[in-house]
This record gives C-alpha cells, structure tokens and sequence, in this order.
C-alpha cells in the first residue's frame, strides 16, 4: 500500500507537467494560404493543419492536387513540417504571429521565403 502511494505521487508530476506545458495547437489549426513564386510564376498553395488524437498533421494543397505532411510540430511559437515534392524531401519551419506564418521551404535547391495568410 505504501508502495502504491509513492508511486503515486511521484507519477504525479510527470503527468500534470505534460499537459501543463504541451503547445496549444488550435492556432495553427486550418486553412493558411499562401502564393509561392518561383522564376516560372507564381502557385497558390492551400497549406491545412489537422488535429487528430493531439497529433498533428495536414496537406499541401496546389492547383495540381495534395500531398501529406509529415513530421508535424507545433511548440507554441515555431510549426515545422516536411513534405514530399517532385525535388525531394522540403522542410518548413514557420514563425505564428497573430494571423500570419512567416518563414522559409528549405529544399534540395535553396530556401524559399514564405508568407502565409489563415483562411476565414
């Protein structure tokens, strides 16, 4: 019985501390949109952020169809992700501030900068 009461209180701080500190993710969650432009022009992308069992995922949406996002994370300031692309794996690392992601797509070919607006 003693056991089971140490056991107890010393669980408890790892259990209250994990969910007292995990990021809140609901203001990432959605709809951001976004125009990429490259040499050729430019391409509106449709980035959306999920939530399922407090685990975090999404798509990258163009004109020519989605792709999934893996590696979503949210610390409360700074989401990242990584996508497949026709020129490899892309990484993204964005910065929330109100409304606004801002950032950059780090590819095989160079850093692209990125501004993307949360949908109504």
């Amino acid at each position: 019985m003693l056991l089971k009461k140490m056991m107890q209180i010393a669980l408890f701080p790892l259990i209250f501390s994990a969910n007292t500190f995990a990021a809140d993710n609901t203001a990432v969650l959605g709809a951001w949109k976004m125009d990429l432009n490259f040499q050729r022009g430019g391409v509106p992308v449709v980035l959306t952020i999920t939530e399922t069992d407090n685990v975090l995922g999404g798509t990258w949406g163009r004109p020519q169809g989605s792709t999934p996002l893996s590696d979503v994370s949210f610390d409360g300031e700074t989401l990242s992700f990584t996508r497949q692309g026709r020129q490899g794996t892309a990484r993204m690392s964005l910065i929330l501030k109100g409304m606004t992601l801002t950032g950059s797509l780090t590819t095989p070919r160079g850093d692209l900068p990125i501004v993307a607006k949360k949908s109504a």
